[in-house]
C-alpha cells in the first residue's frame, strides 16, 4: 500500500488546485474535503483509496471546488509582496510573511508553506512592498539557476543533446528560448510552475538544438523523450493566463 498521506494537483476549470490526502484506517468509507489555508485543497480518505478514485471524486465536485476558490480568492485578495499574500513556488501555493526590526538583516526564507522576509527598516507601505518584491525575487533566480541546470542536465542526456550554456533571464511573455549557438535562456518566472511544467519548458528548448524549427520533426522529437508533451503544455498555457508578466 502506498504512503497514507500524499499531495496532488488537479486542474479544474483550467485552474491548478493543490491538493494535500490523509488516508486512515478509521474513515471507512467516505471521503471529505475543505480548503485550508493556503487555498490547499484538504482530503480526508479512506486508506485503501487510490489517488485515482481521489481526483476522480474532485472532478466530479468541480463545480463546489471552483466556486470555493474564487471566494476564497476574493475573500483573501491580498496585494502581491505583502503580509499574507499568496505566492506559487514550483507549483505549491505558499504564503508570504514579513517581519520588521533593526536586529536582524535583510533576508529571505523558505520554511513550510511560507517565504519569510525580513526588512530591518520602517519604510512607508509602497518602500515595504518594493523591499520584499526585492528580497524574494533575488532568492527566487538564485534558486531558479541551480534547479534549471539540474532539470536541463537530466533532460539533455535523456535527449542526447547538449546545450552551450544557460542563461536565467526575464523574457518578457517568452518562457525559453534556444539560440542558434545553442544558449538556453529560461525565464526565472517558471519557479512559480509545478515541476512537469518546468521540466516542459527545458525539454522544448533542449530539442531546438536538434531542430531549430516547430516542424513535425521537432515535435516528434521532443514526444519521444516526453510522450505527454501535449498535455504539459496544455498545462503551460493554464499558467500563463495566472502569470502577470
Amino acid at each position: 500500500m502506498a504512503d497514507a498521506s500524499f499531495t496532488g494537483t488537479v486542474v479544474i476549470d483550467g485552474e491548478p488546485t493543490f491538493y494535500s490526502v490523509c488516508r486512515s484506517k478509521k474513515r471507512k468509507r467516505t471521503i471529505a474535503f475543505k480548503f485550508v489555508r493556503g487555498n490547499t485543497l484538504r482530503v480526508l480518505a479512506p486508506f485503501r483509496a487510490s489517488q485515482g478514485v481521489i481526483e476522480s471524486i474532485l472532478y466530479r465536485r468541480a463545480d463546489w471546488i471552483s466556486r470555493e476558490r474564487s471566494r476564497r480568492m476574493t475573500d483573501s485578495g491580498k496585494a502581491p509582496y505583502t503580509d499574507g499574500a499568496a505566492f506559487s513556488y514550483l507549483g505549491f501555493p505558499c504564503t508570504v510573511r514579513i517581519t520588521q526590526g533593526a536586529l536582524a538583516p535583510r533576508s529571505c526564507a523558505l520554511l513550510p508553506r511560507r517565504f519569510v522576509v525580513h526588512v530591518p527598516e520602517e519604510l512607508s507601505p509602497d518602500g515595504l512592498r518594493d523591499e520584499v518584491r526585492l528580497e524574494l525575487l533575488l532568492w527566487i533566480k538564485k534558486r531558479a539557476r541551480t534547479k534549471f541546470k539540474a532539470r536541463l542536465d537530466f533532460w539533455a542526456q535523456r535527449l542526447g543533446v547538449s546545450y552551450k550554456k544557460m542563461i536565467v533571464a526575464n523574457q518578457g511573455a517568452r518562457w525559453g528560448s534556444c539560440s542558434a549557438d545553442d544558449v538556453i535562456r529560461l525565464n526565472w518566472k517558471l519557479m512559480m510552475a509545478p515541476l512537469r511544467v518546468v521540466d516542459y519548458v527545458v525539454a522544448h528548448e533542449l530539442s531546438h538544438v536538434r531542430h531549430k524549427n516547430h516542424s513535425v520533426r521537432f515535435w516528434s522529437f521532443l514526444a519521444r523523450a516526453m510522450p505527454d508533451c501535449e498535455l504539459r503544455r496544455s498545462e503551460l498555457r493554464t499558467l500563463e493566463r495566472r502569470v502577470d508578466f
